[in-house]
């Protein structure tokens, strides 16, 4: 109930001074049960939902700075990865190659055992 001037002035005797007095205190006593209601833990929000977000929200952001600390090692190693690979190939063709080597010289031995 908000007072103005027109509820003041219409007091004009100590009935309706008390009767006003009353309703105040009714007022009164009901904000007041509010209040308490507000202020019982069991009423209280549950924040465990809030807390379990913000944790959320804190790894994902620790998260975020691991990708971005591990992403320039990770282009690293695939670049390496690349380059091993492209080695191995080379490798397996000088090895192939060493192979026909030695299966040249050996056939000139066989030959020149055969023409001598």
């Amino acid at each position: 109930m908000s007072f103005d001037s027109s509820v003041l002035n219409a007091v004009v005797s100590t009935n309706d001074a008390e009767a006003l007095l009353d309703r105040l205190l009714v007022q009164e006593a009901d904000l007041d049960s509010r209040l308490e209601h507000l202020l019982i833990p069991e009423t209280q929000p549950d924040l465990n939902f809030l807390h379990t977000l913000q944790s959320s929200l804190h790894i994902q952001q620790q998260l975020a700075q691991l990708g971005d600390q591990v992403n320039p090692a990770a282009l690293t190693a695939n670049g390496l990865s690349e380059r091993v690979r492209k080695l191995d190939m080379e490798q397996a063709r000088v090895k192939e190659c060493l192979k026909y080597v030695e299966d040249v010289q050996e056939l000139k031995v066989s030959i020149s055992r055969y023409d001598d």
